[in-house]
């Protein structure tokens, strides 16, 4: 049975942002900021 998953010889096996999809990286990347933007928003008594 063949795997799909392969390390690297050249370095320690990581999790690479490059494997995932454009979609992905962009909520990944953008997923705290806008928590991090809710959260100061809320604390202020911008928000409710």
């Amino acid at each position: 049975m063949a795997s799909r998953h392969r390390h690297r010889p050249d370095g320690p096996c990581h999790f690479s942002l490059m494997s995932l999809s454009a979609r992905k990286r962009l909520v990944m990347a953008l997923g705290p900021l806008v928590l991090l933007w809710l959260a100061v928003a809320w604390a202020t008594g911008s928000i409710g």
